[in-house]
């Protein structure tokens, strides 16, 4: 790290950061091959009516963005994305955008290499966004990306905001914190830690499709199952606002991709469920213990107690 007069600049795994002050600060690709142009970023939270999933909710919201997984070749936002990896959302609708993609990646690469101004800058936003409005507010702030924000001290600095997430990393489900709510997100590859959630009373969101889907708009039009797992299935498309939902079910998301290619690609890989024979699916036989070990991404074992 340089200082230049005022200004901090980092240069690092192909990047150059430079925050000019506490508010603002300029992304430059300098040989990771990501960038296609200078980003300067002067907001990281976006207003939720701009975004269709969390335009949908009654309440306030607001969301971050970020690029998923390895987007900016520097860590793995989602360490445990692995079916769902081309289906991501961050990859239809507008994501492929340039000017999008690019401010996604931009605050991805600041959350790496300039660390303590994002989290500042985070806190600052969120006070801000607080104090705008009476009564219930919400943050996303996983958007696209499975971050543990308790473990960076964001969700316990704003009691007074309620946050939501998807998650698959394991044991972080349900109420992290009490003014945190997070949904197991279901892929096809964890169905004993998703039973384990929704018989805790958390609840598991899964993504279906109809053999007759549509890419597009048309997607939306697909029927979701009554059940799944033999738990009853919410749709999860009315709105966004997961801290709402009713305890241990199962939030039927619609497969939604901007090309055939690649909702062929989620339904290959078993990312995406078909509707109509979801509701034939059953529970797990009984485990022979009471309880289950997951592997975490740190490579040590977490156990799930079911209740």
């Amino acid at each position: 790290m340089t200082m230049r007069t005022s200004e901090t600049v980092i240069e690092k795994h192909g990047y150059r950061v430079t925050i000019l002050n506490r508010n603002t600060a300029r992304v430059e690709d300098i040989g990771a091959g990501v960038l296609p142009h200078t980003v300067t970023i002067r907001k990281l939270l976006g207003q939720g009516d701009a975004n269709p999933k969390t335009a949908k909710n009654k309440v306030p919201t607001m969301g971050l963005s970020l690029l998923p997984e390895r987007g900016v070749k520097i860590g793995n936002l989602c360490p445990m994305a692995k079916t769902c990896v081309k289906a991501c959302l961050a990859h239809q609708g507008q994501g492929p955008v340039p000017s999008v993609k690019a401010s996604r990646a931009a605050k991805s690469i600041l959350w790496f290499l300039a660390r303590e101004w994002f989290l500042d800058k985070l806190d600052r936003e969120l006070t801000t966004f607080r104090k705008r409005h009476k009564g219930t507010v919400g943050v996303r702030l996983n958007m696209f990306s499975d971050i543990r924000w308790e473990d960076h001290g964001v969700i316990d600095q704003h009691p007074d905001i309620q946050f939501y997430d998807y998650t698959k990393l394991p044991g972080r489900h349900g109420a992290v914190r009490p003014n945190y709510w997070v949904t197991l997100s279901y892929d096809g590859t964890n169905r004993a830690a998703a039973i384990a959630a929704l018989h805790s009373g958390h609840n598991v969101s899964a993504v279906f499709h109809n053999f007759d889907g549509k890419c597009g708009k048309a997607a939306h039009r697909q029927e979701l199952p009554k059940s799944f797992l033999g738990f009853p299935v919410i749709d999860g498309g009315e709105t966004d606002w997961r801290p709402g939902d009713a305890r241990g079910v199962i939030v039927g998301l619609r497969l939604l991709a901007r090309t055939y290619a690649s909702r062929n690609e989620a339904i290959g890989s078993k990312f995406s469920t078909p509707t109509e024979t979801a509701n034939d699916r059953e529970l797990l036989p009984p485990l022979e213990s009471d309880s289950l070990v997951i592997e975490a991404t740190d490579g040590k074992p977490l156990q799930l107690v079911i209740a």
